[in-house]
Protein backbone atom coordinates (compact mmCIF):
# COMPACT_ATOMS: atom_id res chain seq x y z
CA UNK A 1 0.00 0.00 0.00
CA UNK A 2 1.45 3.52 -1.39
CA UNK A 3 2.67 5.43 1.96
CA UNK A 4 0.13 8.31 3.15
CA UNK A 5 1.46 11.81 2.51
CA UNK A 6 0.90 15.55 3.38
CA UNK A 7 0.85 16.01 0.38
CA UNK A 8 -1.96 13.60 -0.12
CA UNK A 9 -3.87 15.29 2.22
CA UNK A 10 -3.27 19.23 1.48
CA UNK A 11 -3.45 19.82 -2.52
CA UNK A 12 -2.38 23.40 -2.84
CA UNK A 13 -5.04 23.90 -5.36
CA UNK A 14 -7.77 23.50 -2.88
CA UNK A 15 -5.96 25.26 0.14
CA UNK A 16 -5.05 28.08 -1.13
CA UNK A 17 -8.59 29.43 -2.23
CA UNK A 18 -9.82 27.77 1.14
CA UNK A 19 -7.37 29.64 3.19
CA UNK A 20 -8.48 32.98 1.05
CA UNK A 21 -12.15 32.00 1.85
CA UNK A 22 -11.85 31.35 5.82
CA UNK A 23 -9.30 34.61 6.25
CA UNK A 24 -12.29 36.80 4.18
CA UNK A 25 -15.99 35.64 6.45
CA UNK A 26 -14.11 35.57 9.46
CA UNK A 27 -12.78 39.51 9.51
CA UNK A 28 -15.35 41.54 10.99
CA UNK A 29 -13.99 44.57 9.07
CA UNK A 30 -15.38 43.07 5.87
CA UNK A 31 -17.83 41.12 7.39
CA UNK A 32 -19.93 44.44 8.88
CA UNK A 33 -19.01 46.22 5.77
CA UNK A 34 -16.15 48.65 6.83
CA UNK A 35 -13.88 46.91 4.57
CA UNK A 36 -14.81 46.26 0.57
CA UNK A 37 -13.55 43.35 -1.25
CA UNK A 38 -12.35 44.89 -4.54
CA UNK A 39 -14.33 42.76 -7.45
CA UNK A 40 -12.58 44.92 -10.42
CA UNK A 41 -10.45 42.66 -12.52
CA UNK A 42 -7.51 45.51 -12.82
CA UNK A 43 -7.05 46.14 -9.50
CA UNK A 44 -6.76 42.10 -8.48
CA UNK A 45 -5.42 42.05 -11.68
CA UNK A 46 -2.60 44.83 -10.56
CA UNK A 47 -1.83 42.88 -7.33
CA UNK A 48 0.54 40.16 -9.39
CA UNK A 49 1.57 42.80 -11.64
CA UNK A 50 5.73 43.75 -11.41
CA UNK A 51 5.94 46.44 -8.97
CA UNK A 52 5.34 46.84 -5.35
CA UNK A 53 2.54 49.62 -5.97
CA UNK A 54 -1.40 49.63 -7.17
CA UNK A 55 -2.61 52.91 -9.02
CA UNK A 56 -6.43 53.46 -8.06
CA UNK A 57 -7.26 56.82 -10.79
CA UNK A 58 -9.74 59.04 -9.92
CA UNK A 59 -12.18 61.71 -11.62
CA UNK A 60 -12.11 64.62 -9.66
CA UNK A 61 -16.25 66.53 -9.55
CA UNK A 62 -17.15 69.07 -11.94
CA UNK A 63 -16.32 72.80 -10.49
CA UNK A 64 -16.01 76.22 -11.39
CA UNK A 65 -18.03 78.92 -11.43
CA UNK A 66 -20.87 79.30 -14.64
CA UNK A 67 -20.83 81.81 -17.55
CA UNK A 68 -22.87 84.47 -17.75
CA UNK A 69 -24.16 83.71 -21.31
CA UNK A 70 -24.43 86.11 -24.11
CA UNK A 71 -23.63 86.04 -27.82
CA UNK A 72 -20.75 88.61 -27.32
CA UNK A 73 -17.97 85.68 -27.22
CA UNK A 74 -17.90 81.61 -27.25
CA UNK A 75 -18.46 79.53 -24.22
CA UNK A 76 -15.45 78.56 -22.55
CA UNK A 77 -15.49 74.72 -22.33
CA UNK A 78 -13.62 73.43 -19.01
CA UNK A 79 -12.31 70.12 -18.57
CA UNK A 80 -12.35 67.20 -15.55
CA UNK A 81 -8.89 66.85 -13.72
CA UNK A 82 -8.03 63.38 -12.64
CA UNK A 83 -5.37 61.88 -10.30
CA UNK A 84 -4.41 58.60 -8.46
CA UNK A 85 -3.83 57.13 -5.28
CA UNK A 86 -1.20 54.52 -5.05
CA UNK A 87 -1.89 51.62 -2.60
CA UNK A 88 0.81 48.89 -1.59
CA UNK A 89 1.12 45.42 -2.32
CA UNK A 90 1.58 44.05 0.43
CA UNK A 91 3.90 40.67 -0.36
CA UNK A 92 3.47 38.07 2.52
CA UNK A 93 4.55 34.78 3.81
CA UNK A 94 3.97 32.31 6.56
CA UNK A 95 5.51 28.88 7.26
CA UNK A 96 4.25 26.77 10.15
CA UNK A 97 5.41 23.29 11.23
CA UNK A 98 5.62 20.05 12.78
CA UNK A 99 7.91 18.04 14.15
CA UNK A 100 7.38 13.85 14.01
CA UNK A 101 8.05 13.93 18.23
CA UNK A 102 5.54 16.27 18.93
CA UNK A 103 2.48 14.56 17.16
CA UNK A 104 3.97 11.32 18.72
CA UNK A 105 4.19 12.44 22.28
CA UNK A 106 0.89 14.58 21.75
CA UNK A 107 -0.72 12.42 20.07
CA UNK A 108 -2.41 15.80 18.31
CA UNK A 109 -2.41 16.12 14.84
CA UNK A 110 -1.03 19.35 14.43
CA UNK A 111 -0.80 19.32 10.89
CA UNK A 112 -4.31 19.33 10.44
CA UNK A 113 -4.52 22.13 12.81
CA UNK A 114 -2.18 24.06 10.71
CA UNK A 115 -4.09 23.63 7.43
CA UNK A 116 -7.65 23.91 9.88
CA UNK A 117 -6.75 27.51 11.03
CA UNK A 118 -4.30 29.05 8.60
CA UNK A 119 -7.76 31.09 7.51
CA UNK A 120 -8.17 32.59 10.88
CA UNK A 121 -4.39 33.44 11.11
CA UNK A 122 -4.51 35.85 7.77
CA UNK A 123 -8.03 37.17 9.38
CA UNK A 124 -5.47 39.11 12.31
CA UNK A 125 -2.66 39.54 9.92
CA UNK A 126 -5.00 41.32 8.23
CA UNK A 127 -6.74 43.28 10.60
CA UNK A 128 -3.85 44.30 11.86
CA UNK A 129 -2.49 45.64 8.55
CA UNK A 130 -5.87 47.60 8.20
CA UNK A 131 -4.94 49.30 12.24
CA UNK A 132 -1.94 50.43 11.62
CA UNK A 133 -2.80 51.55 8.39
CA UNK A 134 -5.15 53.87 9.93
CA UNK A 135 -2.60 54.84 12.78
CA UNK A 136 -0.07 55.93 9.92
CA UNK A 137 -3.08 57.96 8.50
CA UNK A 138 -3.87 59.52 11.06
CA UNK A 139 -0.71 60.38 12.84
CA UNK A 140 -0.41 62.50 8.92
CA UNK A 141 -0.79 65.95 10.03
CA UNK A 142 -3.00 66.84 6.73
CA UNK A 143 -5.11 63.96 7.69
CA UNK A 144 -5.59 64.79 11.38
CA UNK A 145 -6.65 68.28 11.68
CA UNK A 146 -9.52 67.41 9.42
CA UNK A 147 -10.54 64.11 10.42
CA UNK A 148 -9.08 63.34 13.81
CA UNK A 149 -11.12 64.44 17.01
CA UNK A 150 -8.66 64.20 19.86
CA UNK A 151 -10.71 64.71 23.25
CA UNK A 152 -8.08 64.52 25.18
CA UNK A 153 -6.72 68.38 24.02
CA UNK A 154 -10.22 69.64 23.20
CA UNK A 155 -11.69 68.72 26.73
CA UNK A 156 -9.02 66.80 28.60
CA UNK A 157 -11.69 66.79 31.78
CA UNK A 158 -14.11 64.63 29.45
CA UNK A 159 -13.84 60.56 29.01
CA UNK A 160 -15.12 59.00 26.43
CA UNK A 161 -18.82 59.41 25.34
CA UNK A 162 -21.19 60.82 23.58
CA UNK A 163 -20.42 64.61 23.14
CA UNK A 164 -17.53 63.11 21.86
CA UNK A 165 -18.40 60.79 19.11
CA UNK A 166 -20.56 63.51 18.17
CA UNK A 167 -18.02 66.49 17.56
CA UNK A 168 -15.92 63.49 16.02
CA UNK A 169 -18.78 62.89 13.59
CA UNK A 170 -19.49 66.62 13.28
CA UNK A 171 -16.26 66.96 11.15
CA UNK A 172 -17.76 65.79 8.32
CA UNK A 173 -19.96 68.95 8.16
CA UNK A 174 -23.07 68.44 5.91
CA UNK A 175 -21.77 64.76 5.11
CA UNK A 176 -22.60 63.95 8.68
CA UNK A 177 -25.98 62.35 8.21
CA UNK A 178 -25.38 60.41 5.25
CA UNK A 179 -22.19 59.22 5.24
CA UNK A 180 -21.51 57.41 8.40
CA UNK A 181 -22.60 53.70 9.01
CA UNK A 182 -20.31 51.64 11.54
CA UNK A 183 -18.15 52.12 14.20
CA UNK A 184 -15.07 50.36 15.55
CA UNK A 185 -14.08 49.84 18.93
CA UNK A 186 -12.15 48.30 21.62
CA UNK A 187 -14.60 45.79 23.73
CA UNK A 188 -13.28 48.27 27.20
CA UNK A 189 -14.87 51.12 24.84
CA UNK A 190 -17.81 49.13 24.29
CA UNK A 191 -18.30 48.35 27.99
CA UNK A 192 -18.33 52.50 28.69
CA UNK A 193 -20.42 53.14 26.20
CA UNK A 194 -23.01 50.07 27.72
CA UNK A 195 -22.61 52.08 30.92
CA UNK A 196 -23.76 55.69 29.18
CA UNK A 197 -26.55 53.29 27.87
CA UNK A 198 -25.30 54.57 24.55
CA UNK A 199 -26.06 51.18 22.81
CA UNK A 200 -29.22 49.89 20.99
CA UNK A 201 -30.09 46.00 19.42
CA UNK A 202 -32.31 46.13 16.50
CA UNK A 203 -33.29 43.31 13.91
CA UNK A 204 -32.05 44.14 10.86
CA UNK A 205 -34.90 42.48 8.30
CA UNK A 206 -34.20 39.28 7.06
CA UNK A 207 -30.74 39.11 9.39
CA UNK A 208 -30.67 36.01 12.20
CA UNK A 209 -28.44 37.52 14.97
CA UNK A 210 -29.76 41.12 15.86
CA UNK A 211 -26.97 44.05 15.99
CA UNK A 212 -26.11 46.65 18.00
CA UNK A 213 -25.77 50.28 16.90
CA UNK A 214 -25.36 54.17 18.34
CA UNK A 215 -27.16 56.48 16.68
CA UNK A 216 -28.40 53.91 14.10
CA UNK A 217 -24.02 53.12 13.52
CA UNK A 218 -23.20 49.52 13.56
CA UNK A 219 -20.70 49.08 16.39
CA UNK A 220 -17.95 46.51 15.49
CA UNK A 221 -16.02 45.22 18.68
CA UNK A 222 -12.73 44.30 18.02
CA UNK A 223 -9.75 44.30 20.91
CA UNK A 224 -7.00 44.45 18.35
CA UNK A 225 -7.49 48.15 18.80
CA UNK A 226 -5.00 49.68 21.17
CA UNK A 227 -6.20 50.94 24.95
CA UNK A 228 -2.69 52.58 26.11
CA UNK A 229 -1.62 52.62 29.30
CA UNK A 230 -3.27 55.51 30.47
CA UNK A 231 -6.85 54.62 29.12
CA UNK A 232 -6.44 56.53 25.89
CA UNK A 233 -7.72 54.74 23.12
CA UNK A 234 -9.02 55.77 19.92
CA UNK A 235 -12.54 54.45 17.70
CA UNK A 236 -12.74 54.69 14.30
CA UNK A 237 -15.63 56.03 12.56
CA UNK A 238 -16.44 54.60 8.89
CA UNK A 239 -18.68 55.01 5.68
CA UNK A 240 -19.58 53.20 3.23
CA UNK A 241 -16.80 52.44 0.90
CA UNK A 242 -14.24 54.18 3.06
CA UNK A 243 -11.41 51.14 3.20
CA UNK A 244 -10.82 48.95 0.00
CA UNK A 245 -9.06 45.35 -0.25
CA UNK A 246 -8.08 42.64 -2.70
CA UNK A 247 -6.57 39.62 -2.32
CA UNK A 248 -4.68 37.22 -4.82
CA UNK A 249 -2.64 34.18 -4.62
CA UNK A 250 0.62 34.14 -6.60
CA UNK A 251 2.26 31.01 -8.15
CA UNK A 252 3.51 28.65 -5.30
CA UNK A 253 1.14 30.50 -3.13
CA UNK A 254 1.39 26.76 -1.19
CA UNK A 255 3.74 24.42 -0.55
CA UNK A 256 4.12 21.37 1.88
CA UNK A 257 7.72 20.75 2.53
CA UNK A 258 9.81 17.31 4.38
CA UNK A 259 12.68 18.31 6.27
CA UNK A 260 13.90 14.24 7.18
CA UNK A 261 16.65 16.23 8.98
CA UNK A 262 15.60 18.85 10.96
CA UNK A 263 14.66 18.16 14.46
CA UNK A 264 14.24 14.68 14.16
CA UNK A 265 11.98 14.92 11.19
CA UNK A 266 9.66 18.00 10.57
CA UNK A 267 6.76 18.99 7.94
CA UNK A 268 5.91 22.53 6.99
CA UNK A 269 3.11 24.00 5.43
CA UNK A 270 3.97 27.26 3.60
CA UNK A 271 1.78 29.67 2.75
CA UNK A 272 1.94 32.86 0.57
CA UNK A 273 -0.49 35.95 -0.63
CA UNK A 274 -0.47 39.25 -2.17
CA UNK A 275 -3.16 41.47 -0.74
CA UNK A 276 -4.03 45.71 -0.67
CA UNK A 277 -5.32 47.25 2.26
CA UNK A 278 -6.41 51.47 1.45
CA UNK A 279 -7.62 54.00 3.37
CA UNK A 280 -9.78 55.65 0.30
CA UNK A 281 -8.85 59.42 -0.65
CA UNK A 282 -5.48 58.73 0.81
CA UNK A 283 -1.99 57.40 -1.07
CA UNK A 284 1.13 56.36 -0.34
CA UNK A 285 3.34 58.83 0.13
CA UNK A 286 5.42 60.19 -3.13
CA UNK A 287 9.14 60.27 -1.56
CA UNK A 288 8.22 57.26 0.96
CA UNK A 289 10.80 54.07 0.64
CA UNK A 290 10.56 51.54 2.07
CA UNK A 291 13.53 50.56 4.64
CA UNK A 292 13.73 46.60 3.10
CA UNK A 293 12.80 44.94 0.19
CA UNK A 294 9.14 45.45 0.38
CA UNK A 295 7.25 47.26 2.76
CA UNK A 296 6.72 46.16 6.16
CA UNK A 297 3.68 46.35 8.41
CA UNK A 298 4.89 48.45 11.06
CA UNK A 299 6.51 51.16 8.65
CA UNK A 300 2.25 51.25 7.64
CA UNK A 301 1.70 53.33 11.20
CA UNK A 302 4.21 56.11 10.39
CA UNK A 303 3.08 59.29 9.42
CA UNK A 304 5.31 60.05 6.76
CA UNK A 305 4.62 56.78 5.03
CA UNK A 306 0.94 58.24 4.22
CA UNK A 307 -0.17 61.69 2.25
CA UNK A 308 -3.71 63.18 1.29
CA UNK A 309 -4.50 64.01 -2.21
CA UNK A 310 -8.16 64.42 -1.69
CA UNK A 311 -10.62 66.80 -0.27
CA UNK A 312 -10.30 65.32 3.25
CA UNK A 313 -13.84 65.07 3.35
CA UNK A 314 -13.56 62.28 0.97
CA UNK A 315 -11.90 59.98 3.17
CA UNK A 316 -14.50 58.41 4.72
CA UNK A 317 -13.03 57.26 8.27
CA UNK A 318 -12.78 59.66 11.47
CA UNK A 319 -11.10 59.11 14.03
CA UNK A 320 -12.20 59.52 18.04
CA UNK A 321 -9.78 60.02 20.91
CA UNK A 322 -10.06 59.67 24.05
CA UNK A 323 -9.65 58.66 27.50
CA UNK A 324 -11.72 55.97 29.05
CA UNK A 325 -12.91 56.00 32.93
CA UNK A 326 -10.38 53.99 35.42
CA UNK A 327 -12.71 51.05 35.73
CA UNK A 328 -12.67 50.32 32.07
CA UNK A 329 -8.88 50.32 31.26
CA UNK A 330 -7.73 46.54 30.87
CA UNK A 331 -5.30 45.35 33.18
CA UNK A 332 -3.28 44.37 30.68
CA UNK A 333 -3.03 46.82 27.96
CA UNK A 334 -2.44 47.40 24.16
CA UNK A 335 -3.49 45.44 21.05
CA UNK A 336 -3.66 41.54 21.11
CA UNK A 337 -1.04 39.09 19.44
CA UNK A 338 -2.17 39.86 15.76
CA UNK A 339 -0.20 37.26 13.89
CA UNK A 340 2.43 39.38 11.93
CA UNK A 341 4.86 41.96 12.59
CA UNK A 342 6.28 41.99 9.13
CA UNK A 343 6.51 40.19 5.67
CA UNK A 344 9.21 38.05 6.88
CA UNK A 345 8.50 34.00 7.45
CA UNK A 346 9.87 32.96 10.72
CA UNK A 347 13.00 31.46 11.40
CA UNK A 348 13.58 27.72 12.16
CA UNK A 349 13.45 28.02 15.33
CA UNK A 350 9.80 30.07 14.97
CA UNK A 351 8.73 26.97 12.73
CA UNK A 352 9.61 24.28 15.75
CA UNK A 353 7.68 26.63 18.35
CA UNK A 354 5.07 26.79 16.03
CA UNK A 355 4.63 23.09 15.51
CA UNK A 356 4.48 22.69 19.66
CA UNK A 357 1.91 25.72 20.48
CA UNK A 358 0.19 24.16 17.23
CA UNK A 359 0.46 20.64 18.96
CA UNK A 360 -0.52 21.69 22.31
CA UNK A 361 -3.64 23.36 21.23
CA UNK A 362 -4.65 20.64 19.19
CA UNK A 363 -3.87 18.17 22.39
CA UNK A 364 -6.14 20.87 25.00
CA UNK A 365 -9.05 20.72 22.55
CA UNK A 366 -9.05 24.12 21.40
Amino acid sequence: MAQFQLSDAIIPSVFGPYVQNVSTKTNRFIQSGITTPNTDDQVNTQLLAPGDFITLPYINDLEGDPESWTDQGDIAVAGLTTGEQRAFKFRLEKAFGATDISNLVSGANALETIAQRFGAYWNRVDQNILLKTLAGVFANSDVATAKLYDETVKAPTNTFGAAGFLGAIALLGDLQDSTVSKIAVNSAVYGQMKLLQMIDTVQPAGAVVPINVYNGMQIVVDDDIPVNADGTTTAYVFGAGAVGYATAQPANAVETEREARKQGGRTNIINRRVIATHVNGTSVAKDFTPAGQTVTIDELAKDTTWASITDPRNIKVIAYKAKLDSQFVPASTGSTDSGATSSAAGSDAAAGSSAASSAASSASGN
